[in-house]
């Protein structure tokens, strides 16, 4: 095996996309995590998460030996250029990310890299951190030449793959032209089929990535508070979503009524700008408004489910579809799905849950999790629809109006089909629109 050029530290969601990718184009990659048993399903070729693609894409790069994995970093001592893609979690007690794993990361590095080496941070960062950085390794590592880098990801979990192989833009931050310029170079693939890159300071590169994640994050909560009115002066949320979003300088991304954005990043990445923000005397206004409308969305809907259930829940049984923050992932961080069923929790209802992939377990004797639609829905006095898998848009009615107590669904994703609903004798109520009842 020859000697990796590129070490990527960290393996998580972004790191192995990262691995894998650079891998895929005929890099070879030195892959370096603490988790002794990541490590050791890697090399089996078995990806610790689910992304559509990974686990073909992973057994490629095994098998054509331009990827390998270890917990020591020492073996990575040859690679002149190392992505660091370490978790950056939100700090309870200060709102903005923690910066923990990333500095323990790149102390390790500096220890063993060669004079020269570049360090590409793709963790998402307050910014200010990667100069803060540079300024500590050009004090502590005098005897070497080692130049930090901001090169943010912009991967949605899901598409992490294809959004890999087809960026919209790549972003790379930093004070040294040449470390820039190798860090574009592990790139060359895209920059030749057109790929815009824009090259920048660490700062300009830092905050690219929080305002993106904010601005799209704002979408969602625009799209869903418009929804809201439609509920009560009528319409059809997604025509109104159409109508605006074929305007060009709007466009139709993210204006997808729902019960608010969750997942790793927008809850994250929007708390920490408000921070930033505070911190420096720069309210973000219109970011902090986002976050207080988009947390109290799972009550607004909790409101609403209660009031179809005759304002009680205590003691009903309800079947929640899907768990995962989006369909396509396993991922359940800051899920409102996994919201939606804490607060049904609280209210002492019964909750059986099923998705196709994730898993999501409370230490709670009225919650159960299932695998299959008629195991969760048996019993079960309302129906609710949280993801938008699409076995879900194809729900066989009648496969389970003899299982269900009521024959009332939720869909919080706007995907049920409104005939098959009727035609079953359903009632149904979605998120941008009143009750709809069927006809005997």
């Amino acid at each position: 095996m020859t000697a990796a050029e590129i070490c990527v530290v960290g393996v998580g969601y972004v790191g192995l996309i990262q691995a894998v990718g650079l891998a895929s184009f005929g890099q070879r990659v030195e892959c370096v995590d603490l988790d002794p048993r990541k490590v050791e399903m890697l090399k089996r070729g078995v990806p610790p998460i689910f992304e559509e693609g990974l686990e073909e894409a992973l057994a490629d790069v095994i098998d054509r030996d331009l990827i390998s994995f270890t917990t020591n970093i020492a073996d990575a001592r040859s690679a002149d250029l190392f992505f660091v893609a370490v978790g950056t979690p939100t700090s309870d007690r200060t709102g903005n990310a923690r910066l923990d794993y990333l500095d323990a990361a790149i102390s390790s590095i500096a220890e063993i890299a060669k004079d020269g080496a570049v360090i590409a941070v793709k963790s998402t960062v307050p910014i200010g951190t990667c100069a803060r950085f540079q300024a500590r390794l050009d004090r502590d590592h005098p005897e070497k030449s080692l130049h930090i880098v901001s090169n943010p990801e912009f991967l949605r979990e899901g598409t992490a793959l294809n959004d890999f192989f087809n960026p919209e833009r790549i972003v790379i931050g930093g004070a040294n032209e040449v470390a820039r310029d190798r860090v574009r170079a592990s790139y060359a693939g895209f920059e030749d089929r057109g790929v815009p890159m824009i090259l920048s300071d660490t700062s300009t590169s830092e905050t690219i990535k929080y305002a993106a994640n904010a601005f799209l994050a704002t979408k969602v909560t625009f799209i869903n508070e418009i929804s809201d009115l439609v509920e009560t002066v009528g319409g059809d949320i997604d025509q109104v979503a159409r109508g605006i979003g074929l305007d060009s300088r709007i466009g139709p991304q993210f204006l997808k009524a729902g019960p608010g954005y969750g997942g790793s990043c927008f809850p994250k990445d929007t708390l920490a700008l408000a921070t930033i923000g505070r911190r420096h005397g720069v309210q973000q206004q219109i970011v902090e408004t986002v976050i207080r409308i988009n947390d109290s969305r799972r009550f607004r809907i909790l409101k609403r489910i209660e009031a179809a259930m005759g304002d009680k829940i205590s003691g009903k049984r309800l079947a929640v579809l899907g768990l995962a923050f989006k369909a396509n992932t396993d991922d359940v961080r800051d899920s409102p799905a996994v919201d939606i069923v804490h607060a049904l929790l609280e209210e002492g209802a019964e909750v059986r849950s099923y998705d196709p992939v994730a898993k999501f377990s409370v230490d709670h004797r009225c919650y159960s999790q299932h695998e299959s639609i008629a195991a969760a829905c048996e019993g079960a006095s309302a129906v609710l629809v949280a993801t938008e898998w699409p076995v879900f848009k194809s729900f066989d009615f009648a496969a389970i109006e003899n299982l269900v107590e009521r024959r009332y669904i939720f869909d919080m994703r706007r995907i049920i089909d409104l005939g098959a609903a009727w035609a079953t004798h359903w009632d149904i109520e979605r998120i941008g629109s009143p009750m709809q009842k069927a006809t005997a």
